[in-house]
Parts: structure tokens; C-alpha cells; sequence
């Protein structure tokens, strides 16, 4: 996701304030990210030593949507550059 904020930001020039805006979302979603796989981690490695392990439905399903709106970002970008 930093990766992506960083070439949107190397984009400016194309999209303006748009890419300051995709660069802010990416980075708060992996920030994000970060923050839930690290609570998920430690919550983990509890479960583990209780052997009892829960499944996390809100982190697979946050991940799964910040890679699906990055890949339309993507997409959209790539369509805007060639209509141009």
C-alpha cells in the first residue's frame, strides 16, 4: 500500500490533488493494516498458547477490501493516463 501511495505521488503531475488524496488513503490503510495484523498477532499467539485458536473475519474482510479499492485505483489511473 506505501507502495502504491508513493507512485501516486510520483503521478501529481497527471492527477493533481487526486493523487495527494490516493496517497493519504493508502497510507492510513496501511497504517491500519499494521495496527489490526499486530493485534491479530498477539490475540494469535495467546490462542495458540490456550490452544484455542478464532478466526477473524473483519481483518481477512479490511485486507480483501484495501487490495480491491488499490487495484481500482490502479486500474482507473491506468485508464485515465492512455485516454489522455
Amino acid at each position: 500500500m506505501t507502495v502504491v501511495s508513493l507512485l501516486f505521488i510520483r503521478w501529481i503531475n497527471v492527477f493533481e490533488g487526486l493523487s495527494v488524496i490516493v496517497f493519504v488513503i493508502c497510507i492510513a490503510l496501511a497504517m491500519a493494516a499494521i495496527a489490526l495484523q499486530v493485534r491479530r498477532y498477539r490475540l494469535g499467539s495467546v490462542s495458540i498458547r490456550a490452544e484455542r485458536g478464532r478466526p477473524t473475519p473483519w481483518a481477512v474482510l479490511f485486507l480483501t477490501s484495501s487490495a480491491c479499492l488499490i487495484a481500482a485505483l490502479g486500474i482507473a489511473s491506468v485508464i485515465k493516463i492512455s485516454l489522455n
